[in-house]
């Protein structure tokens, strides 16, 4: 009998592990690419709990294929701000197939982002997106990635010279750890 809660226990732990994980917010800065794009946005709270993404990302350029973007991730066990290198990443995609990617893989994460460009349209024309209290989509990611912090550096590449970097940190945590 004691075999058995001890599986049902290890079995309930699992599941808590795999189940139980929060993705939060805590930082985006925009640090190379000026001329490229603007952002302004923002991690806030929102009714003292939810932690949300507010504001506006604009490209100020034509935008096409020759562009691509790519990205690389660092982890923090810790949560001290001692970055790892992590070796998985998105594949570097061209600019277009990246949107349209987003699009087919992730287009039911879009909600609260307004005026992204349409799949398939391209060359992307100057514009500007907007994003309100979005909350980060916990779902979009893969259960298994370890709790700390991480770090996403996000590049744009044009004939292989970066034109742009993007740093976003979010905190993977688990409910019950």
């Amino acid at each position: 009998m004691a075999k058995i809660w001890f599986l049902l226990g290890l079995l309930f732990l699992l599941l808590a592990r795999l189940l139980g994980i929060q993705i939060d917010f805590e930082r985006t800065e925009q640090l190379t690419g000026f001329d490229v794009y603007g952002s302004t946005l923002r991690v806030r709270k929102y009714n003292r709990t939810t932690i949300v993404l507010n504001g506006t990302f604009t490209s100020k350029i034509v935008l096409d294929n020759n562009y691509a973007v790519s990205t690389q991730l660092f982890h923090s066990p810790l949560g001290n701000q001692q970055f790892n290198h992590y070796p998985m990443k998105l594949p570097m995609h061209q600019l277009c197939d990246f949107v349209d990617m987003l699009h087919d893989e992730y287009g039911e994460y879009l909600v609260n982002v307004y005026n992204m460009p349409e799949r398939g349209v391209c060359p992307i024309k100057p514009r500007s997106a907007h994003t309100i209290d979005k909350v980060f989509p916990t779902k979009a990611i893969p259960p298994f990635l370890p709790s700390g912090l991480w770090k996403i550096y996000i590049y744009t590449t044009l004939k292989e010279k970066e034109v742009s970097k993007f740093e976003w940190i979010v905190k993977i945590s688990t409910d019950f750890f």
